[in-house]
């Protein structure tokens, strides 16, 4: 697959179809080729506003058709797509354009229509309104711009290739034996641009594609029955509860709409516990691993998987790891050249002169050549003495600790002291709640003592479940949970517990 040779391909699919749900439930569908005629219309209309090669269009709304037009409608005109999370705001658009050197921007009804380069992704731009200001990029590889917030929530801009995107996307199609017979769900934001590598996928292959909202996600499931979607591990481990509490004699496949061939869960840690119920009722529900920086670094496959592990890597030979065990790509052809308009503390040297790109992540390989991850390097706690720990090592040691649900380790502000918040499976119980102490003593007593959990607190609710501690791509926020929580955590004794 080319993004070069994408732009005629889907042209040809009379028979794949393209779906569309919103958040009302309505409905929209419509060929792969239906959608190529809607995306040559967008072209002739862009180049009729004054859209060039080299500029750029923003794009700022929700999932639809639309959105998809407008993007195959820029790769056709030869102009940058500039992607911006829901999350952004416009208060002036003129401004907002000016600011981002746009020739147009195309957003949904939170942008006022008070400029006339801004449309609506149904809406037609007047002819000749791209501005004389607009930026001109030199394109080289470049494809499109996107933001991709990590743990910390801050914003990152990424200069996305041509050339890592079709690698990527050849990888996969070849490692998960994709064919015109699948048929996929895309329940997250486009702007994040996973997404969009999954929608260029099914349009070179002629598989059947489906948008839904979050909010009509289940439904959709059960009505468009995909064979393989991706998701981070809070939409798993909801769809496992939702199922097991389900009236209707059915099993976790058929809730899922009785045709999947595989899930993929990436972008955060998922409990061993949550992939176990996937397994254990012949769901494979697979983790990989990667970066919007480098593209796909790891994968389970159907054929090749370990549980509690991110799988094998894709290409050995292109991976590194330091003496600190910080994972190393230097990949031909990476997924970003690098970032544009980083926020204040983005890395901007995680891309070193060598072309080699640092993860921050930190792994190491099993003797069958599979990646474990142990933690962030922007999340290693440094303590009193000068040892550094790794908080998502110590929570595996929990895993197994029944009646917990979730545990997050933080810092407290006694910097020889590591604390905990702990989300009971029924937080109402107070036995439940003291038997857990006892436990979480047991298991320190297994642990070398720079590990130990000295301070704890409950929580009613799992923190990576709730949108106050996630990052716009699901993550947890780890310091936010530490800065919300560390007065608690830092006055409560051992065997005390505190409470949010």
């Amino acid at each position: 697959m080319t993004l070069h040779d994408l732009t005629n391909r889907y042209g040809d699919h009379k028979d794949a179809r393209v779906v569309e749900i919103d958040v009302s439930g309505g409905r929209r569908e419509m060929t792969q080729s239906d959608l190529h005629a809607l995306a040559a219309d967008r072209a002739g209309q862009l180049t009729a506003a004054g859209v060039r090669r080299g500029h750029l269009i923003g794009i700022k709304a929700g999932n639809s058709i639309d959105w998809l037009a407008w993007d195959l409608a820029a790769l056709a005109t030869g102009a940058l797509l500039k992607a911006f999370p829901d999350s952004t705001e416009v208060a002036d658009p003129a401004e907002f354009v000016a600011r981002h050197g746009l020739a147009l921007l195309i957003a949904d009804d939170s942008v006022p229509l008070t400029a006339p380069t801004v449309i609506r992704p149904d809406g037609v731009p007047r002819e000749n309104v791209a501005p004389p200001s607009a930026e001109v990029y030199d394109r080289e590889d470049v494809h499109s711009l996107v933001y991709s917030s990590g743990t910390s929530g801050r914003l990152k801009g990424l200069r996305i290739t041509a050339s890592g995107t079709n690698y990527v996307i050849n990888r996969f199609i070849d490692s998960y034996r994709l064919t015109t017979a699948d048929r996929h769900l895309i329940f997250l934001p486009l702007s994040n641009y996973q997404q969009r590598l999954s929608v260029y996928c099914c349009l070179w292959l002629g598989a059947d594609l489906v948008l839904a909202p979050y909010q009509r996600v289940f439904q959709a499931l059960r009505k468009e029955q995909p064979t393989f979607l991706i998701g981070p591990p809070v939409f798993y481990d909801t769809a496992l509860q939702l199922s097991a509490s389900s009236s209707a004699d059915t099993s976790l496949g058929d809730f899922l709409g009785g045709r999947i061939r595989f899930l993929i869960t990436g972008m955060a840690p998922i409990r061993r516990e949550t992939l176990e119920g996937y397994w254990n009722q012949d769901v494979r529900l697979l983790e990989a691993y990667g970066l919007t920086e480098t593209g796909m670094v790891a994968w389970n496959t159907q054929d090749a998987y370990r549980l509690g592990s991110v799988g094998k890597l894709i290409d050995p030979e292109t991976v590194i790891f330091l003496d600190d065990g910080e994972v190393v790509i230097n990949r031909p052809a990476p997924l970003s050249q690098g970032y544009f308009e980083t926020d204040e503390g983005a890395p901007e040297d995680c891309f070193r002169p060598d072309g080699s790109i640092l993860t921050g992540d930190y792994g190491r390989l099993d003797e069958d050549g599979y990646l474990s991850l142990i933690g962030r390097k922007k999340d290693v706690i440094v303590l009193g003495s000068g040892r550094k720990v790794h908080p998502a090592e110590i929570e595996s040691a929990f895993v197994a600790v029944e009646g917990l649900s979730e545990i997050i380790v933080v810092p407290t502000s006694q910097s020889a002291r590591l604390g905990a918040i702990i989300t009971p499976t029924d937080p109402a119980d107070a036995d439940l709640r003291a038997q857990l102490r006892k436990r979480v003593e047991e298991v320190n007593g297994s642990l070398p003592a720079h590990q130990r959990v000295m301070s704890m607190i409950f929580s009613e609710q799992p923190l990576r479940s709730d949108p106050a501690f996630l990052t716009g791509n699901l993550k947890l926020s780890r310091a936010r949970a530490a800065e919300h929580f560390a007065a608690t955590i830092s006055a409560a004794p051992a065997a005390d517990e505190g409470g949010r």
